[in-house]
């Protein structure tokens, strides 16, 4: 029941975010945060990291918002964004794959009583969110393993080449899927 709260607490935070126009009230909410993370005890170090490989998306998305709206508002998405990165991934560090998988079904249980197996959806939101650091750890070997053959890794380079980079991954995933539906199957998880 606690995760379940905190989930819907971490949705409500996430998509108030978006609602707030204040520079004053995003900033006060960056210092709550940064509490909850000391609270927490996450390394400063871990969430700079994370948050700074989030930063081309972040300003990418910032450079579309200038075209589109006006300055202080196309900031307001960057700060609002670099918050929501920032509370994902403390939402992510203190809470277990099983227990968001438990959260969800508790939040889902009304559909129990339209037929709909919760159960599954349980089990297909916690392989969801394992897959995330997989693909991940799967992205860097095959970046590794491309600039030991010597290709160039710029990024245009990597655009021009995606396939170089997609193929790899795809295969990777599609062995790594195939194993986890037999071991599905075998403990009874997946009829076939």
């Amino acid at each position: 029941m606690k995760t379940t709260i905190k989930l819907i607490a971490f949705f409500v935070y996430t998509i108030g975010l978006f609602c707030i126009n204040d520079f004053y009230l995003l900033a006060f909410l960056g210092i709550v945060q940064i509490l909850i993370m000391f609270v927490c005890r996450i390394s400063i170090k871990e969430v700079t990291k994370t948050i700074m490989q989030l930063m081309p998306f972040i300003l990418f998305t910032v450079i579309i918002d200038l075209f589109l709206m006006e300055l202080v508002e196309a900031i307001q998405i960057g700060i609002r964004l670099i918050l929501v990165c920032h509370m994902t991934y403390l939402f992510g560090k203190t809470t277990t794959t099983m227990q968001i998988a438990k959260a969800v079904k508790q939040l889902l249980y009304p559909l129990k009583w339209l037929g709909v197996n919760i159960d599954n959806i349980g089990i297909m939101v916690s392989l969801a969110i394992t897959f995330i650091p997989i693909i991940k750890q799967e992205m860097e070997q095959i970046r590794y393993s491309l600039k030991a053959k010597g290709f160039d890794m710029r990024f245009k380079n990597q655009v021009k080449h995606i396939n170089y980079i997609m193929a790899p991954l795809f295969y990777s995933l599609l062995r790594k899927v195939s194993k986890l539906e037999e071991a599905l199957k075998s403990k009874g998880y997946v009829e076939e």
